[in-house]
């Protein structure tokens, strides 16, 4: 029977070793002198090459640590449950263009995605530049939420390169136009439909901020609306200044309780038709454009008061960029028309308001 030194039996172990890894003596020599070659620093004992390949698996299972675009989409949508409906409504239904126009986007590793293919992907589901934005805001918000929960590396959808949105100038409603809108509200429903109307005009609240808003938002007192987060568009809250022309509107429909909503009910079809009354009606080539009101209050505030500060304040807007190239347009305002918007006694508002 053939003997074997200690040395030889050394040998016949780590042969068998590495045959049971399934790679060949050379390769793995080649890892070792690859490992040993990599380790620089201080000494290159074996110590030293234990502790990089212990860093080196940590690094790689983070690496691999990931979850599915369509994954990452619902656990997005779970961490924003505190958002509007309409804002998870928005953000589903982008997603879910984007991966039905993209079919190989639902089952992709969030880490393995990159730019380029984000930037694709936008690019064939949606045609305008609108959308495009909005999209990638959307892809923004997945990928934010894969960081926190160590899914990805990167956000990519940050360095995604779109043309300049150009905000087409909205033309804010001159004085005879918003006594107009006055008039049809009272003509057809007495005062129910003007502290929504005032709140729209004489305060910039959002429609869709002015339908989730209650009563108890509103202190006449301290003449100031509170707009909670849960009625705001972007999620935070604010603080709007009444002025006194619209504190007269408002003191004209007093709530029997507190929680009421400041809309009256059928608000929508009833907003409709004021408007029609009034003489915007799309198919008379004269159509309502949504947010006329906000950038009608934000134009007047502007030249009359002065204050972008306040006035950005009172917006909801993070910074002065927003306010300045999208709802300044005051051209067409004298500074005349901006006092009687504000005053009292010489504002657009039917003379029974005042």
């Amino acid at each position: 029977m053939a003997t074997h030194t200690p040395d030889q039996l050394t040998n016949i172990a780590a042969v068998k070793l590495i045959e049971d890894t399934g790679i060949s003596i050379l390769e793995a020599a080649l890892l070792v002198r690859e490992l040993y070659q990599g380790l620089g620093g201080r000494g290159k004992g074996i110590m030293r090459a234990r502790l990089c390949i212990q860093l080196g698996k940590k690094e790689l299972h983070q690496r691999e640590k990931t979850v599915s675009f369509h994954q990452g989409v619902e656990e997005t949508l779970k961490a924003k449950q505190h958002r509007r409906p309409r804002t998870l409504a928005e953000i589903n239904y982008i997603c879910t263009r984007l991966m039905k126009s993209c079919p190989e986007l639902k089952t992709r590793p969030l880490r393995a995605m990159y730019m380029q293919e984000c930037a694709d992907c936008i690019r064939r589901t949606f045609s305008t530049l609108r959308q495009q934005h909005k999209a990638r805001v959307v892809l923004s918000g997945i990928f934010s939420t894969a960081l926190k929960r160590g899914w990805c590396a990167e956000n990519p959808a940050l360095q995604i390169e779109l043309p300049p949105l150009r905000e087409q100038a909205i033309r804010p409603l001159v004085i005879t136009e918003i006594r107009t809108l006055f008039h049809s509200a009272r003509q057809l429903y007495g005062s129910a439909c003007i502290p929504p109307l005032g709140l729209m005009l004489y305060a910039g609240i959002r429609p869709a901020e002015v339908e989730r808003l209650t009563w108890d938002a509103v202190n006449m007192e301290e003449r100031v609306v509170c707009l909670k987060a849960l009625h705001s568009k972007t999620g935070g809250s604010r603080h709007v200044q009444i002025h006194p022309v619209l504190h007269r509107l408002l003191k004209e429909a007093q709530p029997s309780r507190k929680e009421d909503p400041v809309c009256p009910p059928n608000w929508a079809e009833k907003w409709r038709r004021v408007r029609q009354h009034a003489g915007w009606n799309a198919a008379h080539g004269l159509p309502w454009i949504q947010d006329v009101l906000r950038h009608t209050y934000a134009s007047y505030h502007a030249k009359h008061f002065r204050n972008f500060t306040e006035l950005q304040y009172e917006m909801g807007h993070s910074g002065l960029h927003l306010l300045k190239s999208r709802y300044l347009n005051m051209q067409d305002i004298s500074r005349q028309d901006a006092s009687r918007f504000w005053d009292v006694r010489e504002s657009g508002l039917p003379r029974k308001a005042i």
